[in-house]
């Protein structure tokens, strides 16, 4: 086998080598983005479910100045 040969050999090994970096380098990153969506729906939840609670305390705490203040007039 030529010198040749043997550097288009290695050449096609490393380039092989290189792909599979690049498949692996994406897997990752597919897989992170798919955790960054998550977390960004969680999020998004987490804001409505904590703005819900907050509007349901603002209820609560009118209701409560209502019944303890006397009505004017009575």
């Amino acid at each position: 086998m030529g010198t040749l040969e043997k550097s288009v050999k290695r050449l096609a090994g490393a380039l092989d080598a290189l792909e599979e970096k690049l498949e692996d380098s994406l897997s990752d990153l597919a897989a992170k983005s798919e955790a960054i969506d998550q977390a960004k729906i969680r999020a998004r939840t987490a804001k409505t479910q904590t703005s819900a609670a907050a509007e349901d305390l603002a209820d609560a705490i009118r209701d409560l100045k209502s019944l303890l203040t006397p009505e004017k007039g009575a």
